[in-house]
């Protein structure tokens, strides 16, 4: 690894998977907005890295197939956007292990091991950041992490799927069916090409699992939320709930007492209000409303689904590690016994 001055030099970072979110964030790395002291991109990973290299012009960008490349490099952060659990948790931790700062959206993988994981990045002394994984581009994970960190957080009612809210608002809007609703999120980038997850409520469930432990300090199994499906929501729905001064959309909540113990959550497609701020609520945007002990009812609300959306929550994160001297500054050498010791500590927590 080659010397640099770590206190004047750029932040560097690597970019796993140049999909839909992924090239979106490179995109604005290499734009004409970028100034000289920002983050700078310097490799991108892709199992078809020789196709797509053509696709980004810049200089001093690496291009690679092999994700020891990363790992090997002197980045200062990874950024995760392969998506999927398997092999991205097993690259997110080799990062970390790596002494890499770790940027994801992956809702999955943080829902799932995002406590674990953030308890390795701690021991090394490194920062591991998922704003984009809940809410698109809305800052939710920091409005409840960090903004109100000060309260004791009772509820979160949330819109947190932007395929299924672009969905059922336009069914609502057009008298439309489902099918040709979701082909007309496709075509805007809003969706992928199997919507099961969206729909059945299991993207939302894990987005609501990560939320239930930056709010109440639950580890929750999004498994174990309980859900119903949107699949099968029509006008005929909405043309009912208009009748009753009302609209569709899919919830997912979470409300907890302290006291008892217990913890209520689900996702489903509910009737709401008229009134209400997710009736407001249109196209691939998400909301929340998040209730306090002491701030009371907080509400946000913003653009939830798509590439450029994420891409802003993704590349805040990294300019928050890149404002943190402590983040980047040279990776430590793990010995093989650290490695193995990292991965028993690990197994006891």
């Amino acid at each position: 690894m080659r010397e640099r001055n770590f206190v004047s030099s750029r932040c560097r970072v690597a970019l796993l998977g140049f999909g839909t979110v992924g090239s979106a964030i490179a995109r604005r790395f290499n734009s004409t907005e970028s100034s000289p002291s920002d983050p700078q991109l310097t490799h991108i990973f892709d199992r078809r890295a020789g196709e797509k290299r053509g696709r980004l012009h810049a200089d001093s960008l690496t291009w690679t197939s092999s994700i020891d490349d990363v790992l090997q490099s002197d980045v200062d952060v990874v950024v995760e956007a392969i998506g999927g659990l398997e092999p991205a948790v097993e690259w997110i931790r080799a990062a970390l292990l790596a002494g890499k700062s770790v940027v994801t959206a992956n809702k999955q993988v943080i829902a799932r091991h995002g406590a674990d994981l953030a308890t390795l990045a701690a021991r090394q002394g490194r920062q591991l950041r998922f704003e984009g994984a809940v809410g698109g581009a809305i800052p939710i994970v920091r409005a409840i992490g960090e903004g109100l960190a000060g309260d004791r957080i009772t509820r979160i009612v949330a819109i947190l799927n932007g395929t299924t809210n672009f969905a059922l608002s336009r069914i609502e809007a057009t008298g439309c069916g489902l099918d040709e609703a979701i082909r007309e999120a496709r075509d805007r980038g809003y969706a992928e090409a199997d919507v099961s997850a969206d729909l059945d409520g299991h993207d939302a469930a894990a987005k609501l699992a990560i939320l239930c432990r930056l709010a109440f300090g639950l580890r929750v199994d999004p498994s174990q939320i309980e859900l119903r499906s949107a699949a099968a929501i029509g006008a005929d729905d909405f043309a009912r709930a208009k009748r009753r001064a009302a609209t569709i959309r899919q919830i997912a909540f979470a409300d907890y007492d302290r006291a008892a113990a217990r913890l209520t959550a689900w996702v489903a497609p509910i009737d709401v209000d008229r009134s209400s701020i997710f009736a407001r609520v249109h196209g691939p945007q998400n909301a929340a409303l998040i209730t306090g002990a002491h701030s009371g009812e907080i509400g946000i609300f913003g653009a939830g689904a798509g590439g450029d959306a994420t891409a802003v929550a993704m590349i805040g994160d990294v300019r928050a590690i890149a404002r943190d001297k402590h983040a980047i500054v040279p990776a430590p050498v793990l010995t093989s016994e650290f490695r193995m010791l990292n991965s028993l500590l690990l197994e006891a927590s």
